[in-house]
C-alpha cells in the first residue's frame, strides 16, 4: 500500500515548507526569500526523503512484495507536490504585511493538510478522525517554527 508513503512524504513536505515560511514570517525576513528557500528545500529534501525511504526499504525481506524504488518515488513526489502548496501565494504575490503572510500560510497549509487528511480518510473510512489528526499534527509543526523564530528574533535581534 502506498498510502503510508504518501502521508509520510506529504506531511513532511507541508510541515517543512510551511515551517520555513513560518520561520521567515516569525523573524520578519522579506517574503522574497520564502519562495527561494521553499523551492530549494523542496528539491533537496524531496530527494532526501525519497532516497532515505529507498535505502531503509531495499534490504528488508518483508518489503520485497512491493518495489522499494516505487515507494521511494511516492514519498519524494508526495513531499514535493504537497509541500509546494504552501508556496503558491508566495509565488505570485510579494507580501510585506506580516498578518497577510500569516493568513496566506495558514490557508494554504490547511488546504494541504486537508487534502492529505481526506485521502487518508478515504482509505481508513475514518474521515473526521483522519482529517483532524493530520490538520492538528501539521499545524503544531508549523506553529513550533513560527514560535521559535519569533522568540529568537526578539531575544537576539531586537536586543
Amino acid at each position: 500500500m502506498i498510502l503510508s508513503e504518501f502521508i509520510y512524504g506529504g506531511m513532511d513536505g507541508v510541515i517543512t515548507t510551511a515551517a520555513i515560511i513560518a520561520g521567515i514570517i516569525g523573524a520578519n525576513i522579506s517574503t522574497k526569500y520564502a519562495l527561494i528557500l521553499g523551492l530549494a528545500n523542496l528539491c533537496a529534501d524531496g530527494f532526501s526523503m525519497a532516497i532515505s525511504n529507498y535505502n531503509s526499504l531495499k534490504d528488508l525481506v518483508h518489503e520485497k512484495k512491493s518495489s522499494p524504488l516505487f515507494k521511494a518515488c511516492i514519498t519524494g513526489l508526495s513531499f514535493v507536490l504537497m509541500g509546494a502548496i504552501p508556496l503558491i501565494p508566495f509565488s505570485f504575490i510579494q507580501m510585506s504585511n506580516e498578518e497577510k503572510m500569516k493568513y496566506m500560510l495558514i490557508v494554504f497549509s490547511f488546504l494541504s493538510f486537508a487534502i492529505i487528511g481526506a485521502i487518508k480518510g478515504m482509505y481508513t473510512k475514518k474521515y473526521l478522525k483522519s482529517f483532524l489528526e493530520v490538520v492538528l499534527i501539521g499545524s503544531i509543526g508549523v506553529y513550533i517554527s513560527f514560535y521559535v523564530a519569533r522568540t529568537l528574533k526578539v531575544r537576539y535581534i531586537m536586543n
